[in-house]
């Protein structure tokens, strides 16, 4: 008894189940017999301990792999009966003693227990620390090696953007032709506007009208000249939009009609734009070295209002008026051209009734923009006449019919031009009276419609002069 006292006092053991007290019982075992003596006690306080340490830490809730491994051990322990017996008076005596102590190691348990969760609280907390700091090393460890790769290799360029062509779902001959080109040569064709012919046919109708007004009476106007200043019409249409997008970039990349420009959309740069200027005006100059020294030397006056209409828009509501200006230039380059001078009793008039014509269509064509252009500072007539714009354009209708009276009684024109000049007010009649100055898409159709109108007039002049005696 003294040395099971002994062992519970000096032993680390903190629940004596059975099993504990039948394997000490199995190792106090001495030669002489199952005897104990408090010298035993003594001798075997140094074997038992280690052992008692290590069995009796188990508690009373033992898992079942903990159970199975006991049975083992119970068999083991069945081929020695005194060690049984003596396990059992052991058990026996000291069961008031194995109490105490089971309660006692309930209460450790406990407390060592909450201390382990805590510990295992304090290694999760910390793992998700190093976890978290061992992200971010990574993270930058590789910004670090790819702002090297960039620093190394430089990024590839973007693509440039993509071709801004809003061409409904039927487009023309000239705009298929934009479509089926190659990215770049689509963007220089876009530049020149050769997939909107009808700024073309606008410059070159008055060229025409004064052409067919210098020929001959009863003859058709002179094919090569005719030949010349339509392919000019062109090429310096082309060159005036080139000049127009190089001042306005900045402007256009704001107006959601001129956003897709090439300059604007940035598919071609200043320079390049700059070089292609050059390359249409060197072709508009040969084809001017055409033309007869008066005619060169009054094609090279216009130049001054090519380059300067563009800016008009930022100083005066009247920018169209200055494009008149412009436009119409070719009704005295073609009487020069066809007669080696200026016919001023014909081409003077003629003259002033373009620049009317071209204050109709052009005001037509700015309240297609109005909006954008209050935003972004840009003057027009639109913004300047407002609501009264049709009766202006009456004006400028009954203004330019007045003109081309004018003009066919200098010319000695016969009645098929003057019965073209009725259909001719009654065009104008038409798109002044049916037009709807806040429908932009109404205003484009208006606006195309005038190259009707030139078509019609031309023919009107051709008839009369073939009738001419």
């Amino acid at each position: 008894m003294y040395g099971l006292t002994w062992v519970v006092r000096r032993g680390t053991c903190r629940v004596l189940t059975p099993r504990c007290l039948r394997q000490l019982a199995s190792g106090c075992r001495s030669p002489a017999g199952p005897t104990l003596s408090h010298g035993w006690g003594r001798s075997m306080a140094g074997r038992t301990s280690a052992p008692a340490s290590r069995i009796c830490t188990n508690q009373e809730g033992e898992t079942g792999t903990q159970k199975g491994r006991e049975g083992k051990r119970q068999k083991k322990d069945s081929t020695d009966r005194e060690g049984v017996g003596l396990t059992e008076s052991i058990a026996a005596g000291n069961h008031s003693s194995v109490d105490n102590i089971s309660g006692q190691n309930r209460e450790t348990a406990a407390s060592d227990g909450y201390k382990v969760n805590e510990r295992l609280q304090e290694d999760s907390t910390q793992k998700t620390k190093t976890e978290a700091h061992t992200i971010a090393q990574s993270k930058q460890e590789r910004s670090a090696a790819t702002q090297a790769q960039r620093d190394t290799h430089p990024p590839i360029p973007s693509p440039p953007p993509a071709l801004h062509l809003d061409y409904g779902p039927v487009p023309s001959l000239p705009q298929r032709l934009v479509l089926n080109s190659p990215p770049t040569l689509a963007a220089y064709m876009q530049l020149m506007r050769l997939d909107r012919p009808i700024g073309s046919w606008l410059l070159f109708w008055p060229c025409g009208w004064s052409l067919a007004l210098s020929a001959a009476p009863g003859c058709l106007p002179d094919p090569w000249l005719m030949a010349l200043f339509g392919v000019g019409a062109a090429v310096m249409r082309g060159a005036g939009c080139t000049i127009n997008d190089m001042w306005d970039k900045n402007y256009d990349s704001k107006v959601a009609r001129t956003a897709g420009r090439p300059l604007a959309s940035g598919r071609l740069s200043q320079f390049d734009a700059l070089v292609f200027l050059g390359a249409q005006l060197g072709l508009g100059c040969l084809i001017l070295l055409e033309l007869n020294f008066y005619s060169i030397c009054l094609g090279a006056a216009s130049m001054g209002l090519v380059i300067t209409y563009p800016l008009m828009k930022r100083f005066t509501y009247w920018p169209q008026l200055a494009l008149g200006f412009t436009f119409n230039w070719g009704a005295l380059l073609g009487s020069a051209a066809a007669l080696g001078q200026c016919q001023w009793a014909v081409c003077g008039p003629l003259y002033l009734s373009g620049v009317a014509w071209t204050l109709i269509y052009d005001t037509i064509y700015a309240h297609q923009d109005k909006y954008d252009d209050v935003i972004i500072g840009i003057k027009s007539t639109a913004l300047r006449l407002g609501e009264a714009t049709p009766r202006w354009l009456a004006c400028f209708g009954t203004a330019m019919i007045t003109g081309l009276l004018t003009v066919g009684h200098s010319a000695g024109q016969t009645w098929p031009y003057y019965l073209t000049l009725a259909l001719v007010s009654g065009h104008l009649a038409k798109q002044i009276w049916t037009l709807d100055i806040n429908n932009a898409a109404d205003c484009g159709e208006k606006f195309r419609a005038n190259r009707h109108l030139g078509l019609l007039l031309f023919v009107g002049i051709v008839t009369g002069n073939l009738l001419k005696e």
